[in-house]
């Protein structure tokens, strides 16, 4: 797996991050022993289990808004949905929206 980014401390590379294909933003890549002691140690909400968009095939970063059970919308439709334009991904994102998860 390609990381999209890294962690650096003191010089030292201590994490690696990827990018979500849904939101565009990054999380921090880490095994489930790993999340439990990164929320304990100041994380908090930001360290959440990955899930796999198999439609995209990559990984997610685990916010309820790019769950891939809901909907499979990647960032630049959620962008120009914003934007006021018309996408083939409307629907999946009035159905995100219904269930109150953030679009972006």
């Amino acid at each position: 797996m390609r990381e999209h980014g890294a962690i650096i401390v003191n010089g030292i590379q201590t994490g690696t991050t990827q990018n979500c294909p849904h939101c565009n933003s990054h999380f921090v890549v880490a095994s489930n022993g790993t999340l439990a002691e990164a929320r304990r140690s100041g994380l908090g909400d930001l360290a959440r289990p990955r899930v796999w968009c198999r439609k995209c095939d990559r990984l997610t970063c685990g916010r309820p808004g790019c769950d891939p059970a809901v909907a499979c919308i990647p960032s630049e439709a959620r962008l120009e949905h914003v934007e006021g334009k018309k996408t083939r991904y409307d629907d999946d994102i009035d159905r995100l929206k219904a269930r109150g998860a953030p679009l972006l």
